[in-house]
């Protein structure tokens, strides 16, 4: 835990300025995707990015952070009571990552009541998806009252139409993001074995590599794909650049993580032009309500069914030109600089 700097127990904190963007308390391994996400906004946002607690030199001065329980403590208990104190201190707002839902877990009561205890000790909150903000109401305070600022979508990068991607591409189906239990890693393969029973030479390309504390979850994957005769490629860590160039080399891309309920590796997907396969459920159609015609749902059952419709129709898999992807990043700062306005 970081360490306290001198006297920030002595006051009680001040209220923000309405024109005040808060300092920016980004916590934990810069590669994190809360972490990177954290500091994406700080810098869209023109905010001071402090990196540990010790560097809050000011009670005056508001804080917002962005937070999953893991990076805040050892259990979820450690990391509440860590919120609570720094809300002690300072005028704090959060954004809340990763919220507790029934899937994960026996980890699940502990966690719904340490972002209970967080909402509460907080100046305000937010989610990045109306499926989390449901959540905390429905799992952690049914009385808290918080907001939504949707995850941006990088702005896509100019490339000429189908550039990195082959006129007649092989039918390899790819999955983006980091490999732990509940991606939907093993449904793409098993969906490839099943089009390769029909005659279909499908392979499946993991764009990304391990989790941290998950290398054996690549091991397995690996496992099913040789025992259910799928070629299978897990490229490990890539630049952003590499990254576009495989998400557009791909023929299917497919979503299908289980649990999800705010995905930044779906944006990836549509900021390199692609319109996914994603696995249908509260936030998939929340994300095709927020930007139309860039998704394909498909359910658990109606997999390999889609991947084979996507095969016949390739052209289903790219986004059409003009489509419209915002929020942006630049939308998201704008929205953050009119919520901190309205919680002075």
């Amino acid at each position: 835990m970081s360490r306290q700097p001198v006297g920030l127990r002595s006051r009680r904190p001040t209220v923000p300025s309405a024109h005040r963007v808060p300092v920016h308390l980004v916590l934990g391994d810069a590669r994190h995707g809360v972490s990177r996400y954290a500091a994406e906004v700080a810098a869209a946002c023109g905010a001071r990015v402090v990196t540990d607690v010790a560097g809050l030199q000011s009670l005056d001065d508001p804080v917002h952070l962005h937070l999953t329980d893991r990076l805040l403590g050892a259990t979820p208990d450690a990391a509440a009571a860590r919120v609570e104190q720094l809300a002690r201190d300072v005028a704090l707002t959060v954004t809340l990552h990763d919220v507790p839902q029934p899937t994960d877990g026996p980890v699940f009561a502990a966690r719904a009541a340490a972002y209970g205890r967080i909402v509460r000790a907080v100046r305000a909150w937010t989610t990045n998806s109306e499926h989390e903000r449901l959540l905390v109401e429905r799992w952690c305070d049914a009385d808290a009252v918080g907001t939504t600022i949707p995850l941006p979508v990088p702005r896509p990068t100019r490339m000429q139409p189908g550039d990195g991607a082959s006129a007649d591409p092989a039918p390899v189906l790819g999955v983006f993001g980091f490999v732990y239990p509940g991606k939907g890693h093993r449904q793409v393969v098993r969906a490839a074995a099943a089009l390769r029973r029909t005659g279909t030479a499908a392979s499946v390309l993991v764009v990304g590599g391990a989790a941290p504390g998950h290398d054996d979850d690549v091991e397995d994957i690996r496992r099913l794909a040789g025992a259910r005769d799928v070629p299978i490629e897990v490229t490990g860590h890539l630049d952003d650049d590499e990254v576009t160039h495989r998400l557009r080399s791909v023929a299917v891309p497919v979503v299908a993580h289980r649990n999800v309920s705010a995905s930044g590796s779906l944006n990836t997907w549509l900021a390199a032009g692609r319109r996914p396969l994603v696995r249908d459920g509260s936030y998939a159609r929340e994300v095709a309500a927020l930007r139309p015609d860039t998704v394909t749902l498909f359910r658990d059952d109606t997999l390999a069914d889609a991947v084979a419709a996507a095969l016949l129709r390739p052209g289903s898999t790219w986004a059409r030109p003009g489509t419209d992807l915002r929020p942006h990043l630049d939308d998201t700062a704008r929205a953050y600089g009119a919520w901190w306005r309205d919680t002075r």
